[in-house]
């Protein structure tokens, strides 16, 4: 104001005239941006649509770890649905999901056995799984499912993502995973599936499929592994240790479910399980002229910087002839089948091929990784 009016100088007001348009101009561009500010939209369904921003507490960690994908993406409608069903779910995908009045039933996945038409065309709304950890005798079993059934598991796992059952929703994701059959949906699947396990298992958080154990006098890791038929190198892992030294009442995650393996020749993947439940998917390298054998092994022998005893000759770790890498799991022999396992590679450019003599062959850094969860016993399927 003093520079509009200013006090004597014997300027008149008419002579202030521009300086106070340029006041009142100031005043209200400064309103107007105060106004915005204190008044700006906030958009709360932004959370709504998430997966995991609701049950995952450390925001660094969402976007350093997770990849937030909205749940449209993976919300896959059957070919044929029930009108009820047309209501409940968006009729736009670019739509959000209207508010329902209750929540959605958590129901166990239902499947069918397999039932095909002439030229083997599956019912209309059906579809044939990608793979199934279930067998009959040492063959696995291919099995269909209902569309309105996978519709079903992936909103039970959204539901548990909402709750914070994050265990749960790993298990649904798994399972879904098993009976999608579109190549690019899957991949949506195992990106949510490797964001949840590395928080349910690879780090050291406790949680459902683990327990903790408290170190007491005379424990090494070696006599804690057998305990729990683990292995030592996974304590390590999931416990984010550096060394085998251990004290007294150190608590150590670990887990408590039985892993298992299976390899699909047909796209050259080796998906570990636990439980049944998907934990991590590597690329392999199979057999030449399709001479990876298929049906139900079970690993024999684990051995690290393995020997090959190959038809040319014998030659140890390092040798430039021995192509077994880092690691070696041995399968328990079978009439005609004699010195199959899985093993890492000299030969990394291999992976995605058929090269080898009948052997799956893995890089050597997931090998190290899928060794350090693998016992004698643990059943490996085999299927194209």
């Amino acid at each position: 104001c003093a520079n509009v009016f200013p006090v004597g100088g014997g300027r008149s007001l008419r002579h202030n005239i521009p300086n106070m348009k340029n006041y009142i101009t100031f005043a209200c561009l400064s309103c107007f941006s105060i106004c915005s500010v204190l008044f700006l939209p906030l958009d709360n369904k932004s959370h709504d649509r998430q997966l995991y921003a609701e049950s995952i507490d450390n925001e660094a960690a969402i976007n350093d770890q997770l990849e937030v994908i909205s749940r449209e993406d993976i919300v896959f409608k059957a070919k044929t649905q029930k009108p009820e069903r047309e209501q409940s779910l968006p009729s736009d995908k670019h739509q959000p999901r209207q508010q329902q009045t209750t929540k959605p039933r958590l129901l166990p996945v239902t499947t069918g056995t397999v039932v095909s038409g002439p030229e083997g065309h599956l019912p209309e709304g059906m579809s044939l799984a990608h793979a199934s950890v279930q067998t009959n005798g040492s063959q696995p079993v291919k099995r269909i499912t209902n569309r309105d059934s996978l519709q079903e598991t992936i909103d039970n796992a959204y539901e548990c993502l909402l709750r914070g059952k994050k265990y749960e929703a790993r298990n649904f994701y798994s399972q879904a995973l098993f009976m999608e059959t579109s190549r690019e949906r899957q991949q949506i699947i195992k990106r949510h599936l490797d964001a949840l396990n590395k928080e349910l298992v690879f780090s050291p958080n406790p949680g459902p499929g683990s327990t903790v154990y408290k170190v007491v006098s005379g424990d090494n890791l070696t006599k804690i592994a057998k305990k729990f038929n683990t292995t030592p190198g996974l304590i390590l892992k999931i416990n984010k240790k550096q060394d085998v030294r251990i004290r007294i009442d150190e608590p150590l995650k670990i887990l408590t479910g039985t892993p298992s393996i299976v390899v699909d020749k047909s796209d050259f993947t080796l998906t570990l399980l636990i439980d049944g439940h998907f934990i991590k998917q590597y690329h392999v390298g199979t057999g030449k002229n399709n001479s990876t054998p298929e049906g139900g092994f079970a690993v024999e022998t684990t051995l690290k910087n393995p020997i090959w005893y190959s038809p040319e000759g014998v030659y140890p770790y390092g040798h430039p002839k021995n192509i077994l890498g880092t690691r070696w799991l041995g399968f328990q022999n079978k009439p005609g089948m004699v010195g199959y396992g899985i093993h890492g590679t000299t030969e990394p450019e291999s992976i995605g091929t058929e090269s080898s003599n009948g052997c799956i062959r893995m890089k050597n850094e997931d090998a190290e990784e899928l060794y350090d969860f693998i016992t004698p016993g643990t059943e490996v399927i085999i299927s194209s």
